[in-house]
């Protein structure tokens, strides 16, 4: 039985992560479907300027860690974003250098997408212990992807009444709701275990310090980086088999939102039904293995027969394994190590590392002439992956004891 405390925190967290992934989704639809506009082969270069983007942030938040409570801090960062949202919205409804703040914020919202889920799970991540996670972080993924289908649909209910720019606000809107169910799993989380001295110490470099040193964080290095790989391989395939198969803006939009639809509606019942009792039974290194093994046969089938029918089923099954089971997991991942480390080297990891993956992976291919690379490299790449899943499932479970 889980203790009364706990669910209340689950269903706050849920609320939260519900609210950051709908503020997400309300805008996401609309800038994927406008950087098909271009030629994909510049899609490397939005990726470089993303990558600079997550690299300066971590160590701006690492260095505000050393001024400000960790758990004060984390609302404060979405009031920032929200803010930067609003200042989006005045732009876009003043048409300002449309095409120059259209790639500004496709950037910033890349930058988003890593960092206000990062120091969210953090927050997470300190509030709840290993065990608890282990049984909590199903239904707190799960409200994630209720607020995955809920910003596109108010996206398609309220466009033609908000426009684009009013979207924008209505996303910041949706940030300052998961700023209250934050602060209310904060208030009802007590105090932390750690002392406040010890996890003040460090600067805008611990995070990268602390992660280089422990054999436990480089191996979650090493995961994500084949995540961030093998998810720009499928993303570089969406691009250009969307694009040569779809000129039309709008066919792309229903295309992509109908992919959407089918993954969030197909994470949400593995959520719900599979995450948690997997985690229980097997712990995260068994349930890690499931992501390697998909994308190594979802990219095998793209590479026999690109289609859109063969993306489409591909994205679904992919993103569901990562959403549905490895966030949760790789998530827990977290739990076992120093409170600090929890916002420090956590983000560095979230943000840093994994638009290092999207950035070498994307400037690879666009090297060795597209997807002869990537073929070559897919099964060494999923072997490791394979091998640091097993590996970070024995770390975890010897933390645990």
């Amino acid at each position: 039985m889980v203790p009364r405390r706990e669910l209340a925190i689950a269903a706050w967290g849920a609320g939260a992560f519900g609210a950051v992934l709908a503020s997400y989704g309300a805008f996401r639809p609309v800038r994927d479907a406008l950087i098909l506009d271009g030629n994909p082969d510049q899609i490397p270069w939005l990726f470089t300027a993303t990558f600079v983007g997550v690299a300066a942030a971590s160590p701006a938040w690492s260095a505000a860690l050393a001024r400000t409570d960790s758990r004060k801090l984390v609302p404060r960062v979405f009031h920032a974003f929200a803010a930067c949202e609003l200042a989006f919205f005045l732009l876009v409804r003043a048409d300002v250098a449309p095409v120059w703040i259209g790639r500004a914020f496709y950037v910033w919202s890349a930058v988003f997408s890593l960092f206000v889920v990062s120091v969210l799970w953090s927050l997470f991540a300190d509030v709840l212990g290993p065990r608890a996670a282990t049984t909590l972080y199903g239904p707190i993924t799960a409200g994630g992807t209720v607020g995955a289908i809920v910003g596109p649909a108010l996206t398609k209910l309220l466009v033609g009444t908000l426009g684009v720019a009013g979207i924008l606000a209505l996303s910041a809107c949706l940030l300052e709701v998961a700023v209250v169910c934050a602060w209310r799993v904060v208030a009802m989380a007590g105090p932390p275990d750690e002392p406040r001295a010890r996890r003040d110490r460090g600067g805008a470099w611990t995070g990268i310090r602390h992660v280089v040193r422990s054999p436990y964080l480089v191996a979650i290095v090493g995961y994500v980086l084949c995540t961030a790989c093998a998810a720009t391989f499928l993303y570089l395939d969406q691009v250009r088999i969307t694009h040569d198969a779809l000129a039309d803006r709008t066919a792309r939009t229903a295309f992509l939102s109908t992919v959407d639809l089918w993954t969030n509606s197909c994470v949400l019942v593995v959520q719900l039904a599979l995450a948690a009792p997997l985690l229980r039974r097997f712990g995260p290194g068994v349930v890690l293995c499931v992501l390697p093994l998909v994308q190594l046969a979802g990219l095998g089938w793209l590479a026999l027969a690109p289609s859109l029918t063969a993306f489409a089923i591909a994205a679904v099954v992919a993103r569901t394994a990562t959403h549905g089971l490895t966030r949760p997991a790789r998530e827990l991942l977290f739990t076992v190590i120093a409170r600090d480390d929890k916002y420090r080297a956590k983000n560095v990891i979230d943000t840093t590392v994994y638009r290092l993956g999207d950035f070498g992976a994307s400037w690879m291919l666009l090297a060795g002439a597209g997807s002869t690379m990537w073929i070559a490299a897919t099964v060494p790449l999923v072997a490791i992956w394979l091998a640091l899943a097993v590996a970070l499932g024995f770390k975890f479970r010897k933390e645990m004891t």
